[in-house]
């Protein structure tokens, strides 16, 4: 496990919601998802000649990093959420990812957002992604952003916002990539071991207090629970997705991206969804590899290009 995500785990462990592991993996068994097993292709390496501005204010305290390629552009835009349980958002998360996406002719701007930790919930954290967008537009002709292109992609937690954002068409995305990101939270966990279940779905979980508050449990609100699943505010005006999860996340189970992929596919919306073989959840596995090479990132570029540009 890398140093960035040990501190996310030590994070969570100090906020007082460790992140658990099931000791089981969750079966995938979506009919219309693609299996891959990433090439031994290189990994991806730090790309050099980027335009990079850092810790740019852009509500309040939380801060932005923006990549940038070499030249005025205007470049499509991508806004980088990071995971972090629900607990941390820290956007100097999958730098390297980052760098890649940007070298391939892209802005790519990644956010810190208010999470559990500071007492925020869901609706907060797309507040925050709205304004980062607004932002970003507003001042289009300083980073070198295209305002009429634009997309989010996230990972895990920010996999999840990112799609809740993904489906509000006031944010005018015109594409998603959700890295194994979670869509009915009060299921988040079906599939793993008995005692990963309880820790997910009980009041004080940090899952369920980022929808509910403190205290509160899924099956006491399941109106809420519902209003905070992107797959219940799918239309067939939804931007294009890009789901990925692997088949041993033990973090969060692969039935997730699955459920909000066929809520895409009904709806009329054009979805991919990628199955890594033998993916854990990103850096918190014991193959980070699996999702730090060219063959998986192309096809992320693939289809940021095919919607973006």
């Amino acid at each position: 496990m890398k140093l960035a995500m040990r501190v996310v785990t030590v994070l969570a462990a100090l906020s007082g919601h460790p992140i658990r592991f099931s000791k089981v993996a969750a079966p995938d068994r979506d009919p219309d998802s693609v299996a891959i097993t990433p090439g031994p292709r290189a990994a991806i390496g730090t790309v050099r000649g980027l335009r990079s501005h850092k810790s740019i204010p852009y509500a309040g305290k939380l801060r932005m990093d923006i990549l940038a390629p070499q030249g005025s552009g205007p470049h499509p835009l991508v806004l980088y959420l990071p995971g972090g349980g629900f607990v941390s958002a820290r956007r100097q998360m999958a730098a390297k990812q980052r760098q890649y996406v940007a070298a391939a002719g892209f802005v790519v701007a990644s956010i810190d957002y208010r999470t559990a930790s500071v007492g925020a919930s869901y609706r907060d954290g797309l507040t925050d992604v709205a304004t980062a967008l607004d932002f970003l537009r507003a001042n289009a002709t300083e980073y070198g952003v295209d305002t009429g292109k634009s997309a989010v992609w996230g990972e895990s937690a920010g996999g999840y916002l990112a799609a809740m954002a993904g489906t509000d068409p006031g944010n005018k995305l015109d594409a998603v990539v959700d890295v194994f990101g979670a869509s009915n939270l009060a299921m988040v966990a079906d599939g793993f071991d008995a005692d990963t279940v309880t820790a997910y779905t009980s009041a004080g979980s940090p899952i369920q207090a980022y929808i509910l508050g403190p205290d509160r449990a899924p099956a006491d609100h399941p109106d809420e629970m519902r209003q905070a699943d992107p797959a219940g505010r799918v239309t067939a005006d939804t931007p294009p997705f890009l789901l990925l999860h692997g088949d041993d996340d033990r973090i969060i189970t692969p039935a997730q991206t699955a459920r909000l992929h066929q809520a895409l596919l009904q709806a009329g919306v054009d979805s991919t969804r990628y199955v890594v073989q033998g993916g854990g959840h990103g850096e918190l596995s014991d193959h980070p590899d699996l999702w730090n090479n060219t063959d998986l990132m192309d096809r992320v570029v693939t289809f940021l290009r095919q919607h973006l540009t």
